[in-house]
């Protein structure tokens, strides 16, 4: 179970000092000594350090600093919109120009596939009605060649049944005289 509290006890964070733009250090800060740490207790809590660190840092009078600015800088309100109205317009002017300069090459690349799909398109549509003609004539040949053997079985037929009608008349006339024959010979015996 003590792995369990070990969770419930959370260390409490330093809390960061305020910002104060009227402290300012003409001194550059060191950074601080790797040495000093190895001799600092981490779960001890510094009860001496000041609530704000920038405390100790020198005070700057920087009234005297802004008396000093060039005249250049003491521009007219109206001037200084003028230029701002400007250069806004200036950079959405060359915002809208690469926008409208990507838009028009995008536009142009659809339209080329576009023309180009439509080419495979109407060369797809040809092929479909070229194999659709050519099955048609295959259709209209085989149903021209099933006409004519239709009509070629139907002519055999008739020349069958003509046969069987002369063989019909033919038949007792033939066995009536190879019945003759037969008395002839009969007789010639």
């Amino acid at each position: 179970m003590a792995l369990f509290d070990k969770k419930d006890k959370k260390p409490e964070l330093p809390i960061p000092p305020a910002y104060n733009p009227n402290m300012m250090s003409s001194q550059p800060m060191s950074a601080p000594n790797p040495n000093n740490f190895s001799s600092m207790n981490m779960n001890e809590q510094v009860s001496n350090t000041p609530a704000n660190p920038f405390d100790k840092l020198p005070k700057m009078d920087i009234g005297n600093n802004l008396a000093t600015l060039p005249a250049e800088n003491k521009l007219n309100d109206k001037d200084h919109t003028e230029l701002m109205t400007e250069d806004i317009e200036k950079i959405t002017e060359s915002i809208i120009s690469e926008k409208w300069d990507k838009i028009n090459t995008e536009l142009k690349n659809m339209t080329e596939w576009k023309n180009e799909l439509s080419k495979q398109l109407d060369s797809y549509k040809k092929k479909v009605e070229d194999l659709d003609n050519k099955l048609s004539q295959t259709q209209s040949a085989m149903i021209g060649k099933v006409d004519e053997y239709n009509k070629s079985i139907g002519d055999v037929n008739v020349e069958i049944q003509a046969m069987g009608k002369v063989f019909e008349k033919l038949i007792p006339e033939f066995t009536n005289n190879v019945k003759e024959l037969s008395e002839i010979v009969k007789k010639h015996k």
